[in-house]
């Protein structure tokens, strides 16, 4: 019985260093990873919120700008 144990460490044991292996590699080197212009993924996600804020900005002068305005009467 407690042969079994070991046979099944030894066979499972390649498979589970190369997934720690996967692990730390991917978590290592995720945030530093360039995409095709050359910034870093938290510069990209930077540049993504500073351009959603710019368009929720614009999106909320353009709610104030319509509730100025009266809705057409009749149709």
């Amino acid at each position: 019985m407690d042969n079994k144990w070991v046979e099944l460490a030894v066979a499972w044991l390649p498979f589970v260093l190369l997934i720690g292996f996967w692990f730390w590699f991917s978590r290592r080197n995720g945030m530093q990873a360039r995409g095709s212009s050359g910034a870093t993924l938290i510069e990209l996600y930077e540049q993504q919120v500073a351009e959603t804020r710019r368009m929720n900005g614009l999106l909320e002068r353009i709610v104030v700008s319509m509730e100025k305005h009266d809705p057409p009467r009749g149709s």
